[in-house]
């Protein structure tokens, strides 16, 4: 055999996973994993249930949108009802650049 590193690492993992399994908490894991996939191997419903149920709830992605759409909406109707402040700003910003660019000249 050319290439030793395949084997060499799947004998590492081997010895690694022994190793890990001395401590108890760790074969107790590893046991509980194994009843679970050997109980939703034989109850297949339970799994698609379960995974249905978690799908309902709102993913972080749409939490994020509806988080950024709030402020949206917020920051424009405080726009609609301050002009005045959204001048003050704009005036601000402009300030600032011209101050940056006399820096930078």
């Amino acid at each position: 055999m050319k290439n030793k590193l395949i084997p060499a690492i799947l004998i590492g993992a081997g010895i690694g996973a022994a190793l890990s399994l001395i401590d108890k908490s760790t074969r107790d894991s590893v046991l509980q994993g194994g009843k679970d996939i050997q109980y939703y191997a034989t109850h297949p419903d339970e799994i698609k249930n379960k995974l249905q149920t978690q799908s309902n709830e709102p993913s972080k992605f749409d939490q994020i949108k509806d988080e950024i759409l709030f402020w949206k909406e917020t920051i424009e109707e405080i726009r609609k009802n301050n002009p005045e402040l959204e001048q003050s700003i704009i005036n601000a910003k402009n300030t600032l650049a011209e101050l940056r660019e006399q820096k930078n000249s």
